[in-house]
């Protein structure tokens, strides 16, 4: 809830010349007042951006007198610690914000340091687009003062073009000949700092009669709105010039013009909009970089012109020992008309420097997919959020992340894991809304354990025709740090001539007795390009088991894009196993008596029936724990990766015997035989030699349905086939083979 307090009026007089109505903010404080534009700042509160919580301990409002800034909360509620710094809401004010050091909060200039914040400068409050206050600094500052550091003329501080960090042009006359120096109002300004200004009143009066002692004259090389930076308290920051003399006068006024150094003019600040600012000190090459509108409200990244690096020389803070460390914040003011100046604070270095990297791996094809990339349908593509702390003195914890996923694609599954290895979260696919999942992590990271990866597991949707696909926005934000970050954006690509059946990949029967006559096979076949298409110029080809079908010319379509296709596949080419269905589309299309063809990809499909016995699914390459010395007798376990699957679909009552054998085991190189051999350990104990065909598991059905035995399931370290060696051996990698055997029935039984 907002308070308002009741307005105390201070006179001032409006000065305004026929031939020049250029407008200057006045220099007298207002003190308690309330916001004057309520609806804007009702609008700014509306639309804030989520933040960070700035109560006390973490900033210190400036502790002059006349202070106006505020930390106000974002909404009522209680579960959104949003804090918002509100620096003026009305006309003649002065404002600060400082980090504290007693807090941990500081900017550390021998560190990599970056900052990142909303920034919102109101409206024009009034019938002219110049009636507004005078912006915000953003500022660095070693201030004896601390705190208390503020721009001040007589003791006081000082609003206007100041905006509570530059120096103060209220001395414009002569004082027995001599006027006010470089020096003099380099010493008013706050001291040992350097400020990066947003300002959003241009202060450009020049005349004798327009420069009154109220600092009107700071912008004279500067048009429109604009971003400036520079020393406040260095001498040459600031340009003396003479006014005209008046009639009647012997002395022009002297007035000062801010060396603005390198930014930006033309601007429109003041446009009832949150502005993203981003600000990296880099210690190594002495620069710092900032720039303004680089991130869209919702998160998203977004190109800016508004970017500078500029070489920031550390001698201008006069640190008197080895702590680099300075107070960071805003200032500002208004003057004759009213601003809101708010900001939204989203990261505090000195608390956590953290950093997020995202990437796309095409599973399928084993390769990234980076900007542009082209990926095909069905491709499996992994998502990868990389989280990492760099540094800081705050655990970076209860982090809710907030991850949009393109539409064309199908999540799966996902999963978190973190570098010290203790934790691992699965991400259901239930956990994906409106394709958006937002999951708050279980770990903690901090400069002992700083990484964290965030994987989801997608797949490709089937798209008609080639198809862009949109960056997608992630964030991960907490009460003490929150950073966003894009996907890259990437292309599905589709054949010229594109075929999809229905059912697209396994059909299943339990036995021959449940298939129909026909299984009826479905498609559509359509040009990547989008093209018309006609069915009569696109041919289909089929085979069964390895038997060709008869071509089929295509007669329909389901619109003038797609033509259609049905496929019945007789029951009696079916047998009891795996069938295998292949089909793939040709168009001919002539044209003056040329002759386009285009094939589309081989669309396979298995038309599975049980009711046989057959393996499921036989790990194809397995593997022995390494051997450092050899001895005789040496028993060696099994690595992992070993399967072996029995499907029997016959009735019940049905047997069958399961036996390997296993060759001898050689050197790869040198061809060089193992002194030993693979052995199976029965439960018993007894070890068997598979130098033959070996019994090692039984079965007996005792259902009629379709049974899966997963072998290896009970092996273990006395239990399954092992390796047994008969004497030393030469180092190296040895290979042998095993054969697995089905014998339908029992011996004895």
């Amino acid at each position: 809830m907002l308070f308002y307090k009741k307005i105390l009026l201070i006179s001032f007089t409006m000065i305004t010349f026929l031939a020049l109505v250029t407008i200057f903010n006045s220099a007298t404080i207002n003190v308690m007042a309330e916001t004057l534009d309520k609806d804007d700042f009702e609008h700014a509160m509306q639309t804030a951006p989520r933040g960070l919580d700035i109560d006390d301990p973490a900033f210190k409002l400036g502790t002059f007198d006349g202070n106006e800034a505020q930390v106000l909360r974002r909404n009522d509620d209680p579960n959104d610690r949003s804090g918002v710094l509100k620096v003026t809401d009305n006309i003649n004010q002065i404002g600060a914000i400082w980090s504290n050091f007693a807090a941990d909060n500081y900017f550390d200039l021998d560190k990599p340091q970056i900052l990142s914040m909303w920034l919102y400068f109101g409206r024009p409050f009034g019938s002219d687009e110049l009636e507004v206050g005078d912006g915000m600094a953003f500022v660095l500052q070693n201030d004896p003062r601390e705190y208390g550091a503020i721009s001040t003329y007589d003791g006081k501080p000082a609003v206007g073009e100041t905006l509570g960090v530059w120096g103060v042009d209220f001395d414009n006359i002569a004082h027995n000949g001599k006027y006010a120096t470089k020096e003099d109002i380099a010493k008013t300004a706050i001291q040992n700092s350097w400020a990066l200004e947003f300002d959003t009143f241009v202060n450009k009066l020049q005349m004798f009669e327009q420069v009154n002692g109220k600092g009107v004259s700071f912008d004279m090389d500067r048009q429109g709105q604009h971003i400036g930076n520079n020393y406040p308290a260095n001498p040459l920051t600031y340009d003396n010039r003479l006014t005209n003399s008046s009639v009647g006068s012997s002395d022009p006024k002297q007035y000062f013009v801010l060396n603005h150094g390198d930014g930006f003019q033309f601007m429109k600040l003041t446009n009832q909009t949150w502005r993203h600012m981003t600000v990296k000190w880099d210690p190594s090459s002495k620069k710092m970089s900032f720039s303004l509108d680089d991130k869209n409200l919702d998160g998203t990244a977004q190109g800016t012109t508004y970017y500078k690096t500029v070489d920031l020389h550390t001698d201008n803070f006069n640190f008197k020992n080895a702590d680099h460390r300075v107070h960071w914040g805003f200032t500002g003011t208004t003057g004759r008309f009213t601003e809101n100046n708010l900001i939204v604070f989203e990261s505090i270095p000195s608390f956590i420097n953290a950093e997020s990297h995202v990437t796309i791996d095409d599973l399928t094809t084993n390769k990234p997919v980076n900007t542009d990339d082209s990926v095909n349908i069905g491709d499996n593509l992994d998502f990868n959020y990389r989280l990492k702390y760099t540094s800081g003195s705050k655990n970076w914890e209860d982090i809710l992340a907030n991850i949009n996923l393109p539409k064309q694609v199908t999540f799966k599954s996902g999963d978190i894991t973190y570098d010290d290895g203790s934790l691992t979260e699965h991400i259901s696919a239930d956990e994906l809304k409106d394709n958006n999942i937002q999951h708050t992590l279980k770990g903690v990271l901090n400069n002992n354990h700083p990484n964290a990866k965030i994987t989801l597991h997608t797949t490709v949707n089937p798209v008609k025709t080639s198809t862009t696909v949109a960056k997608q926005h992630a964030s991960f934000k907490s009460d003490n740090f929150i950073i966003d970050d894009d996907t890259p954006r990437f292309r599905i690509t589709v054949d010229d001539l594109m075929i999809s059946t229905d059912p697209s990949d396994t059909i299943s029967f339990p036995n021959i007795d449940t298939i129909p006559e026909n299984v009826l096979i479905e498609g559509s076949v359509w040009y990547g390009t989008g093209m018309l298409i006609r069915p009569s110029n696109i041919t289909m080809y089929s085979s069964l088991n390895g038997e060709q079908n008869d071509p089929m010319v295509l007669t329909t379509q389901k619109d003038f894009q797609t033509a259609t296709f049905n496929l019945n596949v007789p029951k009696d080419k079916l047998h009891v196993g795996p069938n295998i269905l292949k089909l793939h589309a040709v168009s001919n299309v002539t044209n003056n008596g040329v002759t386009a063809t285009l094939q589309s990809r081989e669309v396979q499909i298995t038309i599975n029936v049980d009711g046989g016995l057959r393996f499921g699914n036989v790990s194809k390459d397995v593997s022995f724990n390494p051997v450092n010395l050899s001895y005789d007798g040496q028993i060696v376990q099994r690595q992992s990766g070993w399967e072996v699957e029995v499907i029997d679909g016959r009735s019940g009552e049905s047997s069958w015997t399961l036996q390997a054998e296993a060759s001898k085991l050689n050197k790869l190189d040198t061809k060089e035989a193992l002194n030993g051999e693979m052995v199976y350990k029965d439960t018993a104990g007894e070890l068997l030699s598979l130098a033959s065909p070996t019994d090692i598991y039984t079965n007996k059905k005792d259902t009629d349905t379709s049974q899966k035995v997963d072998i290896v399931k009970d092996w273990n370290n006395k239990l399954g086939i092992f390796l047994k060696l008969n004497g030393d051996n030469s180092s190296g990698s040895y290979s042998g083979k095993i054969t697995w055997s089905l014998i339908d029935g029992i011996k004895n039984m």
